[in-house]
């Protein structure tokens, strides 16, 4: 998805890690994770007909190796922890709030059980 000229570093040709529907704050947005050598991109796109408006956060690939290792390598989990506030994306266990939300984690199952 080509959003544009941006001065966050967001390369057209980006990786994309992970790419899907999730309803955030009440609403739906495609969340979409993807990276360069050095960041990880995290953007909520409200419409993806309209991929020039869209909420992001922008991790160093350290922090977002910590976020996905305590949300179990799954980007499931990781999107539960996603919120908005004042129209910015905020990450429970990033900004200011503890990780509190194992509870509701889904634990890897292998296909011998």
């Amino acid at each position: 998805m080509n959003i544009g000229y941006n001065e966050l570093g967001v390369e057209p040709k980006r990786k994309v890690l992970y790419r899907n529907f999730h309803s955030i704050n009440g609403r739906i947005y495609l969340v979409e994770i993807s990276r360069n050598p050095k960041k990880v991109f995290i953007l909520l796109f409200p419409n993806f007909e309209q991929p020039e408006e869209y909420l992001s956060e922008v991790l160093a690939e350290k922090v977002a190796m910590k976020l996905m290792s305590d949300n179990l390598n799954l980007f499931e989990n990781l999107v539960k922890n996603f919120y908005i506030k004042f129209n910015k994306l905020q990450i429970h266990g990033y900004h200011g709030k503890g990780f509190s939300r194992k509870q509701d984690m889904v634990p890897f199952k292998s296909m011998d059980q």
